[in-house]
């Protein structure tokens, strides 16, 4: 029997461009959904990110790949993200035309009382789930993680009025046909609000802290050289546009010229600015302060964690990324580690009212330069306090456990209410 009980509460259809072996947080929802006692059915397509080529593993067998935890796995075909924006957007637009003919077709046969969609980008997912709904007659609930067309203009991939025009009906069209829009941030709804979008359908549901980080590490990862008169930061996730390494450059190189030898920065992770990155890193000459690593699996990150004095996260100044809570943020929170942060908005707020650390603006280089000299001067019982603060605050806010119990609930008064 599916997910191993007898009774089944809510059949789920989750639609996901993006699942694992791929590392999102839909993985760990679909599974925490099969032990509430509901069967779990994931529609997603073949692993390529962050890479931008399909899996090696996935390619060599397929089979493995068709069970997550309980979940049971759709997988339709598409063209691999690559590494330019070209293959991007025909990363997306394959996906959604193999999601909406072969993935229909395996999944027309069954039914479904409720369709979950993990929508980041893209935003066509939701062509998908709608016809699907639809077809099926059930209600969809779409999580919203990354807002369209705002994030397209943010990272300059679209710029002209009517393609933004064009994408906002069609984002407006799905919001109209969601049951429950699930945004990630306070923020986002009040700007979802602004499209006549019926305000009861808006519900605040961030994401949580990943359980890894609250389990406390021995073991200091190897691929790093411990140095225990240095103050280590480490940057941990995707190396691209929206996370604003130019101005993190900018920062080094000002403790660099201040001849502060004893900071260094550990960047851990894959994305579109790495190639860049790395040239920037040896074209000034900072490959004393800076170490550039490839991404590992999450279950890795604690140990690399554990050399950290603090945690860096940043995103450039644009209106989107000041309404956006990066999932990091929880991870780092839960870590119990220092965070320095050169953000604007929601996210800014939470590290303020955690007091979890230091905050400068969005794009502030010469600020967060200072705030690096300024906590690496800090004794060990401030920075400690720091982290458990931090620790405490998402313990409260952030709990993946009270998160996903509040959204069975509501699946479940859905599935009740259904009227469609």
């Amino acid at each position: 029997m599916f997910g191993g009980k007898k009774f089944i509460n809510l059949k789920i259809i989750i639609i996901s461009q993006y699942f694992w072996p791929e590392n999102f947080r839909i993985n760990q929802l679909s599974s925490e959904l099969v032990k509430k006692g509901n069967q779990v059915t994931v529609l997603t397509g073949l692993p390529n990110y962050p890479e931008g080529q399909i899996y090696k593993s996935f390619k060599e067998n397929k089979k493995d790949f068709q069970y997550y935890k309980g979940v049971r796995v759709i997988r339709v075909p598409l063209i691999a993200r690559r590494k330019n924006k070209i293959f991007l957007l025909l990363n997306y637009i394959s996906f959604t035309i193999s999601s909406c003919t072969l993935g229909l077709l395996k999944i027309i046969n069954e039914e479904f009382d409720i369709i979950f969609v993990f929508q980041t980008s893209p935003v066509f997912i939701g062509i998908t789930s709608t016809l699907i709904s639809y077809i099926k007659k059930i209600p969809q609930v779409l999580w919203v993680l990354d807002l369209w067309p705002e994030s397209l203009e943010a990272v300059n991939i679209l710029n002209k009025k009517w393609q933004l025009k064009i994408l906002r009906i069609l984002v407006n069209f799905i919001y109209a046909k969601s049951s429950i829009i699930l945004c990630q941030s306070k923020s986002f709804i009040k700007e979802i609000n602004k499209q006549n979008i019926n305000k009861r359908k808006l519900l605040y549901f961030p994401s949580w802290s990943d359980s890894e980080f609250l389990v406390k590490q021995k073991e200091y990862a190897a691929e790093i050289i411990i140095k225990r008169n240095f103050f280590t930061i480490i940057f941990a996730g995707n190396i691209g546009e929206a996370q604003d390494f130019p101005s993190i450059i900018e920062a080094f190189k000002i403790i660099s010229i201040n001849k502060i030898r004893n900071i260094r920065l550990i960047v851990i992770g894959e994305g579109s600015m790495k190639d860049w990155l790395i040239k920037e890193v040896k074209l000034n000459k900072l490959n004393h302060i800076i170490e550039i690593h490839k991404k590992y699996p999450l279950k890795r990150m604690p140990s690399f964690f554990k050399h950290a004095d603090a945690l860096l996260v940043s995103l450039t100044n644009k209106k989107l990324f000041s309404m956006t809570i990066p999932g990091k943020i929880q991870s780092y929170l839960a870590a119990g580690i220092p965070i320095i942060a050169m953000i604007n908005g929601e996210a800014a707020e939470i590290i303020k009212t955690a007091n979890a650390g230091k905050v400068c603006n969005a794009g502030d280089y010469k600020k967060l330069a200072k705030n690096i000299e300024s906590l690496s001067k800090e004794s060990k019982l401030k920075l400690k306090r720091y982290g458990l603060n931090g620790k405490l605050y998402t313990k409260k806010m952030f709990n993946k456990k009270k998160l996903i119990n509040k959204l069975n609930r509501l699946l479940l008064s859905l599935k009740r209410d259904n009227h469609y």
